[in-house]
């Protein structure tokens, strides 16, 4: 009992630095409005006039922005909040915020039957106060959710106790929730069944147990496409564009992706350089608990390994929030690797090393609750304020697209999704000046240089017809002359 209350107080710390951490606004990328979009057009029942405007944003612009249409499951939780309150950055950002609290009673359970009850809290600890994933909090996009499913899917997956029909039936209802958020979660029933393939070779002399072991798959597959067709009459479909997007893959971004993915690990930490290095020696440690955990804990080194080798291969770099499901794997074989290193020391030196492990990982636990709760009051201070999509110069164009320009009209513009969701106006992104020309209207950053569209230096080399008709501290708005 006395460690569950210390789980639901870590928990409940972290929901609070977390809500401290929220801003009113949003960085600047549009992933988020186009979820915003699918969860306003699931309100109205306009999911096909959605994927209308989205085709035309990508189809029209310099290169795709994006897929037609994300996974619906996160549009789907945010669905009730945008009918409540609407485009309310804070309040759209509260269903991440919690379940990230699920995620956290769900990695305890996870681990509490491989280490110690002490060793489980201290792990939870160290993502309940984690700087870089309670800042993420602030980020209206699917990666925390899609985290606490595919935690919830390896936890049932991994569940010691003999397993029922009901067992298979939750493991199917949690992979595809997992698919529902974001496509790759179909790696963990890639992961499962790969798993039960080696059960099945190493009892294929057991019929008993082959028939039970193909049962149990087919319950889990059953299910997972039974709930998977239902999504497809439910909802349009509109990932198919993920897969154009490889067309672009080389050796080289293979090799760049693999170099950067392996150093991304070391943000867990911090951003500093001694976190990096510190993160180096760490991996050693990482290694030798996979090595040592290679058999118990098949189904992490399965999943991990897919997980990597399809986002390396992903053409295109998206930082450290693809990382997030494989962190606790990466921790949990850390502690692992320790423990082994720990274990063969001379016994007069045991006790030390086991006292230094456990004060280690203390400090780092502390050390993030300082940073996350400083992060956490500044933002507080500085009344949750953020320059981007929503703030006043912003603001001023949205306006002026809706007021001063027909509904009809086409925009440009470097975020376009962003200007969709604020406008409602079809829009494009532009870097060449032949496309600018498809446009009615042209809003360009001040601040962004190249950044998806021609820089407003140089759009006088383009010779466009323009009229100016707009100008702020950050964006200027042309009239394109027709």
């Amino acid at each position: 009992m006395k460690y569950k209350t210390i789980l639901v107080v870590i928990v409940v710390i972290s929901i609070f630095i977390g809500a401290g951490s929220l801003t009113r606004g949003h960085e600047w990328g549009d992933d988020f409005a186009w979820y915003i979009l699918q969860a306003k057009s699931i309100l109205n029942g306009t999911t096909a006039e959605f994927m209308q405007q989205s085709e035309f944003t990508n189809t029209q612009s310099t290169t795709h922005v994006g897929p037609l249409a994300y996974p619906w499951g996160y549009p789907l939780i945010l669905t009730p909040v945008y009918a409540v309150k609407g485009i309310s950055p804070l309040a759209l950002k509260l269903p991440a915020l919690f379940f990230y609290a699920g995620f956290l009673i769900c990695l305890y359970y996870l681990i509490k039957i491989r280490l110690t009850r002490t060793e489980s809290l201290l792990i939870v600890s160290l993502f309940a106060f984690n700087p870089m994933l309670l800042q993420f909090e602030d980020q209206i996009l699917s990666d925390f959710p899609f985290l606490f499913f595919s935690t919830l899917a390896l936890l049932l997956m991994l569940k010691e106790d003999k397993r029922g029909a009901l067992d298979y039936i939750l493991i199917g209802i949690s992979i595809f929730l997992t698919t529902f958020m974001r496509a790759t979660g179909i790696f963990l029933l890639g992961s499962f069944l790969l798993i039960e393939f080696f059960k099945f070779l190493k009892n294929i002399k057991d019929w008993d147990a082959v028939k039970q072991i193909v049962l149990n798959s087919f319950m889990v597959v059953f299910v997972f496409a039974v709930l998977w067709v239902a999504n497809l009459f439910l909802f349009p479909s509109g990932g198919e564009s993920y897969l154009s997007q490889y067309a672009g893959l080389t050796f080289e971004t293979i090799i760049n992706s693999t170099v950067a993915y392996f150093n991304v690990f070391s943000r867990f930490l911090g951003e500093a350089d001694g976190w990096r290095y510190l993160y180096y020696v760490l991996f050693i440690f990482f290694l030798l608990g996979a090595w040592i955990r290679r058999k118990e804990e098949t189904i992490f080194i399965v999943f991990t390994a897919l997980w990597m080798i399809v986002h390396i291969t992903y053409p295109y770099w998206q930082g450290s929030r693809y990382i997030f499901p494989i962190l606790p794997i990466f921790i949990y074989f850390t502690f692992q690797g320790m423990k082994t290193a720990i274990n063969r020391l001379p016994e007069k030196y045991r006790l030390v090393g086991e006292r230094t492990y456990y004060g280690f990982w203390t400090i780092i636990a502390c050390i993030f609750l300082f940073t996350s709760s400083a992060n956490a009051i500044n933002n507080l201070r500085d009344d949750r304020a953020i320059n981007g999509p929503f703030d006043q110069y912003s603001t001023q164009v949205y306006d002026y697209i809706n007021e001063k320009t027909p509904s009809d009209s086409v925009v440009v513009f470097f975020k376009p999704r962003v200007m969709v969701l604020m406008t409602g106006h079809n829009t494009i992104m532009s870097m060449e000046c032949d496309r600018m020309l498809l446009g009615d209207y042209i809003a360009i950053s001040k601040k962004v240089d190249e950044n998806q569209q021609i820089p407003y230096e140089q759009i006088d080399e383009c010779n466009l017809p323009l009229d100016k008709v707009l100008e702020n501290r950050r964006f200027i708005v042309y009239e394109v002359q027709k």
